[in-house]
């Protein structure tokens, strides 16, 4: 398997977010299947000196330091920056708040295969089940063993761990910055990753454990419903799909790009 370049945003919350995210990932993710690009958006903790001292243990992670906080889309533009001229295959955007399973990432890279057309895939995660970060290890694959189809299409994969491939992002551009400081950019990305013929997934071969909003519960709620304007005005079929719920209309969109692909 090649290389993952994974990138992910630290802002304070060391020991909430962080230092399990990092121990998580490092116990259960071979370092030679991946390089980690870690923007810290100026912590005012000890989270940088933190990682700092992790990063002598491990010959494949990148800490770059910005001097403010630039908010997820900045952050995450920085990182793929850093990663987009180089030969990886795949970049995983990845929340800090994350804990992890075993073979969670090759898992996830395999879901490729089933379907040339898929741009970007999220591992499953808690959202659904009653699992804990005490219990989610012994109770993942009871979870995904539910789950009769190896992928389910969706219009929006999970951010809080998502692997996009490449060369989506070499077609389609960053995200979109005007979202910043957060919220709506990573429905964003997906509508214009779907324009250009892509499918999106959630696979059921993998699994990660999100605590949710961890990372991002500072921001107000008005930034939101901006930003869902702004998402809105962009793509007029997105304020259909949520205004209607008519979210199994992704299935008739893959359906029709996957018969013009095979014509």
């Amino acid at each position: 398997m090649k290389k993952t370049a994974i990138i992910t945003l630290t802002y304070n919350k060391l020991e909430q977010a962080t230092k399990p995210f990092l121990n998580s990932l490092y116990e259960f993710t071979p370092e030679k299947d991946f390089d980690l690009v870690i923007v810290d958006n100026n912590s005012t903790d000890d989270t940088v000196k933190y990682i700092k001292e992790f990063q002598k243990k491990y010959s494949n992670i990148t800490l770059i330091c910005n001097e403010e906080n630039l908010g997820y889309s900045k952050g995450n533009n920085i990182g793929i920056n850093q990663v987009i001229d180089k030969s990886y295959e795949f970049i995983g955007l990845l929340n800090n708040d994350i804990l992890f399973t075993p073979d969670w990432l090759s898992n996830t890279i395999k879901s490729f295969d089933i379907d040339e057309q898929l741009g970007m895939i999220s591992p499953r995660n808690n959202e659904k089940c009653k699992l804990t970060p005490k219990n989610y290890l012994s109770g993942y694959k009871k979870y995904l063993s539910k789950f009769k189809t190896p992928l389910k299409y969706v219009v929006t994969p999970f951010f809080s761990c998502v692997i996009v491939k490449k060369e989506v992002i070499d077609k389609i551009g960053l995200f979109d910055e005007a979202f910043s400081p957060a919220f709506w950019e990573d429905n964003d990305l997906s509508f214009r990753a779907m324009y250009c013929g892509y499918s999106l997934a959630y696979t059921n071969f993998a699994f990660i454990f999100h605590n949710h909003s961890t990372t991002s519960s500072s921001v107000p709620s008005e930034i939101s419903e901006r930003n869902k304007r702004y998402f809105f005005k962009k793509h007029p079929l997105g304020r259909y799909i949520w205004e209607h719920k008519r979210t199994n209309l992704i299935k008739d969109m893959m359906k029709y790009i996957k018969e013009s692909f095979d014509k």
